[in-house]
Protein backbone atom coordinates (compact mmCIF):
# COMPACT_ATOMS: atom_id res chain seq x y z
CA UNK A 1 0.00 0.00 0.00
CA UNK A 2 2.71 2.45 0.93
CA UNK A 3 4.33 2.46 -2.48
CA UNK A 4 5.98 5.38 -4.24
CA UNK A 5 3.73 7.59 -6.33
CA UNK A 6 4.52 8.36 -9.96
CA UNK A 7 2.80 11.35 -11.52
CA UNK A 8 2.50 11.95 -15.23
CA UNK A 9 4.18 15.20 -16.14
CA UNK A 10 1.55 15.63 -18.81
CA UNK A 11 -0.91 16.48 -16.02
CA UNK A 12 1.02 19.54 -14.99
CA UNK A 13 0.03 22.95 -16.28
CA UNK A 14 2.98 25.27 -16.62
CA UNK A 15 2.84 28.73 -15.07
CA UNK A 16 4.73 30.36 -17.92
CA UNK A 17 2.52 32.39 -20.20
CA UNK A 18 -0.47 32.45 -17.81
CA UNK A 19 -2.21 35.69 -16.99
CA UNK A 20 -3.22 36.38 -13.41
CA UNK A 21 -6.92 36.91 -12.82
CA UNK A 22 -7.51 39.31 -9.96
CA UNK A 23 -10.43 38.07 -7.92
CA UNK A 24 -11.39 39.12 -4.39
CA UNK A 25 -12.28 35.68 -3.08
CA UNK A 26 -13.42 32.24 -4.09
CA UNK A 27 -16.80 31.51 -2.48
CA UNK A 28 -18.94 28.66 -3.74
CA UNK A 29 -21.87 30.28 -5.59
CA UNK A 30 -25.23 29.81 -3.89
CA UNK A 31 -23.84 28.05 -0.83
CA UNK A 32 -24.65 29.46 2.60
CA UNK A 33 -23.14 27.94 5.73
CA UNK A 34 -25.91 27.16 8.21
CA UNK A 35 -24.07 24.65 10.34
CA UNK A 36 -24.52 26.21 13.78
CA UNK A 37 -25.59 23.52 16.23
CA UNK A 38 -25.96 20.81 13.58
CA UNK A 39 -24.47 17.33 13.70
CA UNK A 40 -25.24 13.80 14.83
CA UNK A 41 -23.33 14.21 18.10
CA UNK A 42 -21.44 11.65 20.18
CA UNK A 43 -21.89 7.98 19.44
CA UNK A 44 -21.88 8.36 15.65
CA UNK A 45 -19.03 8.38 13.19
CA UNK A 46 -17.80 11.64 11.73
CA UNK A 47 -15.78 11.73 8.51
CA UNK A 48 -12.34 13.09 7.69
CA UNK A 49 -12.09 14.16 4.04
CA UNK A 50 -8.45 14.77 3.07
CA UNK A 51 -8.39 16.74 -0.16
CA UNK A 52 -5.12 15.91 -1.95
CA UNK A 53 -4.44 19.13 -3.80
CA UNK A 54 -1.95 21.71 -4.99
CA UNK A 55 -2.00 25.29 -6.25
CA UNK A 56 -0.51 24.19 -9.57
CA UNK A 57 -3.36 21.72 -10.10
CA UNK A 58 -5.83 23.44 -12.46
CA UNK A 59 -8.62 20.95 -11.74
CA UNK A 60 -8.27 21.17 -7.95
CA UNK A 61 -10.39 24.31 -7.27
CA UNK A 62 -13.49 22.52 -8.57
CA UNK A 63 -12.77 19.66 -6.16
CA UNK A 64 -12.33 22.14 -3.30
CA UNK A 65 -15.78 23.53 -4.15
CA UNK A 66 -17.22 20.02 -3.84
CA UNK A 67 -15.68 19.68 -0.38
CA UNK A 68 -17.08 23.06 0.70
CA UNK A 69 -20.54 22.14 -0.52
CA UNK A 70 -20.43 18.86 1.42
CA UNK A 71 -19.37 20.78 4.52
CA UNK A 72 -22.48 22.94 4.30
CA UNK A 73 -24.59 19.79 4.21
CA UNK A 74 -22.88 17.73 6.92
CA UNK A 75 -21.49 20.53 9.10
CA UNK A 76 -19.48 19.34 12.11
CA UNK A 77 -19.90 15.70 11.05
CA UNK A 78 -17.47 16.34 8.20
CA UNK A 79 -13.91 17.52 8.86
CA UNK A 80 -11.90 18.84 5.90
CA UNK A 81 -8.14 18.81 5.48
CA UNK A 82 -6.28 20.27 2.50
CA UNK A 83 -3.13 18.24 1.86
CA UNK A 84 -0.97 20.13 -0.64
CA UNK A 85 1.41 17.59 -2.12
CA UNK A 86 3.85 16.57 -4.84
CA UNK A 87 6.48 18.58 -6.68
CA UNK A 88 4.32 18.45 -9.80
CA UNK A 89 1.36 20.23 -8.29
CA UNK A 90 2.55 22.00 -5.14
CA UNK A 91 6.11 23.23 -5.63
CA UNK A 92 6.56 27.03 -5.95
CA UNK A 93 7.17 28.35 -9.45
CA UNK A 94 8.00 31.97 -8.69
CA UNK A 95 9.46 34.10 -5.88
CA UNK A 96 7.47 36.08 -3.27
CA UNK A 97 5.25 38.01 -3.46
CA UNK A 98 4.23 36.64 -6.85
CA UNK A 99 1.42 34.08 -7.17
CA UNK A 100 2.37 30.42 -6.66
CA UNK A 101 5.45 31.36 -4.63
CA UNK A 102 4.59 29.64 -1.31
CA UNK A 103 5.31 26.06 -0.37
CA UNK A 104 2.36 24.43 1.42
CA UNK A 105 3.84 20.94 1.37
CA UNK A 106 4.61 19.07 4.61
CA UNK A 107 6.66 15.93 5.29
CA UNK A 108 3.51 14.14 6.43
CA UNK A 109 1.56 15.17 3.33
CA UNK A 110 4.31 13.84 1.08
CA UNK A 111 4.36 10.60 3.08
CA UNK A 112 0.59 10.20 2.66
CA UNK A 113 0.64 10.74 -1.08
CA UNK A 114 3.44 8.21 -1.31
CA UNK A 115 1.52 5.76 0.87
CA UNK A 116 -1.85 5.93 -0.83
CA UNK A 117 -0.60 6.47 -4.39
CA UNK A 118 -3.25 8.58 -6.11
CA UNK A 119 -2.91 8.44 -9.91
CA UNK A 120 -3.01 12.26 -10.05
CA UNK A 121 -4.73 15.26 -8.52
CA UNK A 122 -7.36 16.15 -7.47
CA UNK A 123 -8.20 13.09 -5.40
CA UNK A 124 -9.14 12.46 -1.81
CA UNK A 125 -9.16 10.10 1.14
CA UNK A 126 -12.57 9.68 2.78
CA UNK A 127 -11.71 8.52 6.29
CA UNK A 128 -9.09 6.49 4.39
CA UNK A 129 -11.74 3.84 3.90
CA UNK A 130 -11.67 1.63 0.84
CA UNK A 131 -14.38 2.33 -1.74
CA UNK A 132 -14.70 0.25 -4.90
CA UNK A 133 -11.36 -1.37 -4.14
CA UNK A 134 -9.36 1.81 -3.50
CA UNK A 135 -8.77 4.21 -0.63
CA UNK A 136 -8.23 7.00 -3.17
CA UNK A 137 -11.58 8.55 -4.11
CA UNK A 138 -12.18 11.03 -6.92
CA UNK A 139 -14.13 14.19 -6.09
CA UNK A 140 -17.10 13.02 -8.15
CA UNK A 141 -17.54 10.21 -5.61
CA UNK A 142 -16.84 12.13 -2.40
CA UNK A 143 -20.52 12.71 -1.67
CA UNK A 144 -21.50 9.03 -1.81
CA UNK A 145 -18.39 7.96 0.09
CA UNK A 146 -19.05 10.44 2.90
CA UNK A 147 -22.72 9.46 3.11
CA UNK A 148 -21.74 5.79 3.33
CA UNK A 149 -19.93 6.39 6.64
CA UNK A 150 -21.86 9.15 8.36
CA UNK A 151 -24.41 8.07 10.94
CA UNK A 152 -22.82 4.67 11.56
CA UNK A 153 -22.33 3.77 15.23
CA UNK A 154 -18.88 4.87 16.35
CA UNK A 155 -16.40 2.52 17.96
CA UNK A 156 -14.60 5.47 19.54
CA UNK A 157 -15.15 9.03 20.67
CA UNK A 158 -12.21 11.42 20.55
CA UNK A 159 -12.22 14.78 22.32
CA UNK A 160 -9.84 17.59 23.14
CA UNK A 161 -9.65 17.65 26.93
CA UNK A 162 -7.28 20.56 27.23
CA UNK A 163 -5.77 23.04 24.80
CA UNK A 164 -3.46 25.76 26.06
CA UNK A 165 -1.75 28.05 23.58
CA UNK A 166 0.77 30.64 24.81
CA UNK A 167 0.79 33.56 22.35
CA UNK A 168 4.05 34.89 23.76
CA UNK A 169 6.13 31.75 23.30
CA UNK A 170 3.92 30.31 20.52
CA UNK A 171 3.87 26.97 22.33
CA UNK A 172 0.98 24.58 22.67
CA UNK A 173 0.03 22.05 25.36
CA UNK A 174 -2.87 19.73 24.70
CA UNK A 175 -4.59 16.57 25.87
CA UNK A 176 -6.63 14.28 23.67
CA UNK A 177 -8.97 11.72 25.24
CA UNK A 178 -10.20 8.62 23.43
CA UNK A 179 -13.15 6.58 24.73
CA UNK A 180 -13.86 3.10 23.40
CA UNK A 181 -17.61 2.85 22.77
CA UNK A 182 -17.62 -0.78 21.63
CA UNK A 183 -15.54 -3.93 21.99
CA UNK A 184 -12.94 -4.28 19.25
CA UNK A 185 -9.37 -5.39 18.67
CA UNK A 186 -6.22 -4.21 16.97
CA UNK A 187 -3.67 -1.40 17.10
CA UNK A 188 -5.14 2.09 16.86
CA UNK A 189 -3.14 5.31 16.63
CA UNK A 190 -4.09 8.95 17.15
CA UNK A 191 -2.84 11.74 14.88
CA UNK A 192 -3.21 15.46 15.57
CA UNK A 193 -3.20 17.88 12.63
CA UNK A 194 -2.61 21.63 12.69
CA UNK A 195 -4.62 23.33 9.92
CA UNK A 196 -4.89 26.96 8.83
CA UNK A 197 -7.73 28.82 7.09
CA UNK A 198 -7.73 32.03 5.06
CA UNK A 199 -4.28 31.55 3.54
CA UNK A 200 -3.98 33.85 0.53
CA UNK A 201 -2.02 32.60 -2.47
CA UNK A 202 -2.49 31.98 -6.15
CA UNK A 203 -4.26 28.98 -7.65
CA UNK A 204 -4.21 27.55 -11.12
CA UNK A 205 -7.79 27.12 -12.25
CA UNK A 206 -8.80 25.95 -15.72
CA UNK A 207 -12.24 27.55 -15.31
CA UNK A 208 -10.97 31.14 -15.57
CA UNK A 209 -9.39 33.15 -18.38
CA UNK A 210 -5.61 33.12 -18.03
CA UNK A 211 -5.62 30.01 -15.88
CA UNK A 212 -4.54 31.55 -12.55
CA UNK A 213 -6.64 33.13 -9.80
CA UNK A 214 -4.99 35.59 -7.42
CA UNK A 215 -5.79 36.25 -4.66
CA UNK A 216 -7.25 32.84 -3.85
CA UNK A 217 -8.24 31.81 -0.32
CA UNK A 218 -6.91 28.41 0.69
CA UNK A 219 -8.72 26.89 3.68
CA UNK A 220 -7.97 24.00 6.08
CA UNK A 221 -4.37 23.85 4.80
CA UNK A 222 -2.38 21.12 6.53
CA UNK A 223 0.51 22.94 8.18
CA UNK A 224 1.98 20.30 10.48
CA UNK A 225 1.45 17.03 12.31
CA UNK A 226 1.82 17.70 16.03
CA UNK A 227 2.69 14.09 16.88
CA UNK A 228 4.29 12.80 13.72
CA UNK A 229 3.16 11.39 10.39
CA UNK A 230 1.57 8.19 11.70
CA UNK A 231 0.76 9.39 15.21
CA UNK A 232 0.82 7.88 18.69
CA UNK A 233 -0.50 4.52 19.81
CA UNK A 234 -3.76 4.79 21.76
CA UNK A 235 -4.91 1.15 21.99
CA UNK A 236 -3.64 -2.27 20.98
CA UNK A 237 -4.83 -5.85 21.40
CA UNK A 238 -8.26 -6.39 22.92
CA UNK A 239 -10.22 -3.17 23.46
CA UNK A 240 -13.23 -3.15 25.76
CA UNK A 241 -16.15 -0.73 25.67
CA UNK A 242 -15.63 1.85 28.40
CA UNK A 243 -11.85 1.74 28.14
CA UNK A 244 -10.24 5.16 27.85
CA UNK A 245 -6.84 6.64 27.15
CA UNK A 246 -5.55 10.21 27.34
CA UNK A 247 -2.62 11.40 25.26
CA UNK A 248 -0.68 14.49 26.34
CA UNK A 249 1.46 16.62 24.05
CA UNK A 250 3.37 19.45 25.71
CA UNK A 251 5.69 22.22 24.54
CA UNK A 252 4.81 21.97 20.87
CA UNK A 253 6.21 25.04 19.13
CA UNK A 254 3.86 26.39 16.50
CA UNK A 255 5.03 25.59 12.99
CA UNK A 256 7.00 28.38 11.35
CA UNK A 257 4.73 28.39 8.28
CA UNK A 258 1.70 29.56 10.31
CA UNK A 259 0.59 33.04 9.24
CA UNK A 260 -2.18 33.71 11.79
CA UNK A 261 -2.75 31.44 14.83
CA UNK A 262 -6.34 32.62 15.24
CA UNK A 263 -7.11 31.09 11.83
CA UNK A 264 -5.81 27.69 12.91
CA UNK A 265 -7.64 24.58 14.03
CA UNK A 266 -6.65 21.26 15.53
CA UNK A 267 -7.90 17.96 14.13
CA UNK A 268 -7.48 14.72 16.09
CA UNK A 269 -8.35 11.36 14.58
CA UNK A 270 -8.00 7.72 15.56
CA UNK A 271 -7.31 5.11 12.89
CA UNK A 272 -6.72 1.38 12.57
CA UNK A 273 -3.05 0.71 11.87
CA UNK A 274 -3.71 -2.46 9.88
CA UNK A 275 -5.79 -0.76 7.19
CA UNK A 276 -5.42 3.00 7.93
CA UNK A 277 -9.18 3.56 8.23
CA UNK A 278 -10.07 6.63 10.32
CA UNK A 279 -12.60 5.49 12.92
CA UNK A 280 -13.38 8.88 14.49
CA UNK A 281 -12.31 12.49 14.13
CA UNK A 282 -12.74 15.72 16.07
CA UNK A 283 -11.91 19.36 15.35
CA UNK A 284 -11.61 22.54 17.40
CA UNK A 285 -10.12 26.01 16.96
CA UNK A 286 -6.60 26.54 18.24
CA UNK A 287 -7.71 29.80 19.90
CA UNK A 288 -11.27 29.88 21.28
Amino acid sequence: MRSTIIFSLSLALGFAGCDVVEEPDNPVPGVVNECEGMGNGAGFRRVLLEDLTGFRCPNCPAAADVAKQLKTVYCEDLVLGGVHCTSTFASPTTTPPDPLSSDFRTPAGEAYVSAFSPPGLPNGLVSRREFDGSQVVGDDNWSSAVADILGQPAQFEITFQQVSYDTGTETLDLQVKVDALADTTGEHNVVVYLLEDDVIEGQEDNRVPGGVVYPYTHDHVLRDNINGTWGTQAFTGTITAGQTTTLTFNDYVLAANILEPTNCSLVAYIYRVDNDEVMQVSERHLVE
